[in-house]
């Protein structure tokens, strides 16, 4: 299994928002998503988003919010800073294009 095969299991299993928060660094933004299977710290992974560009994020909060089917895929339009390409397939709470991905689980 590789590495996008593995982050999408895990957006499958986890669809409750701990915390999203957006880190400026060196010029480009990091996307800090905590996300959870049932709401609970206990079981939330934490996935760092790296160079995150066009992010759309509308119906977020009011409560707890769920991305109930994120996924990610792959890119290639020939841009230096995208590889990859997340997208709420459901809702379409959130969507953004990024360059690499990591987190305590990778």
């Amino acid at each position: 299994m590789d590495r996008l095969d593995r982050l999408n299991d895990l957006l499958r299993e986890h669809d409750c928002v701990m915390s999203i928060n957006i880190k400026f660094d060196d010029f480009k933004y990091d996307l800090v998503l905590v996300l959870s299977a049932n709401g609970s710290d206990l079981d939330a992974v934490t996935l760092t988003f790296h160079d995150v560009s066009a992010l759309d994020l509308s119906g977020f909060g009011g409560g707890l919010t769920q991305f109930m089917h994120l996924e990610a895929a792959r890119v290639d339009n020939g841009l230096d800073r995208i590889r990859y390409e997340m997208r709420d397939v459901n809702d379409e709470k959130i969507s953004f294009k990024f360059f690499t991905f990591g987190g305590s689980i990778f």
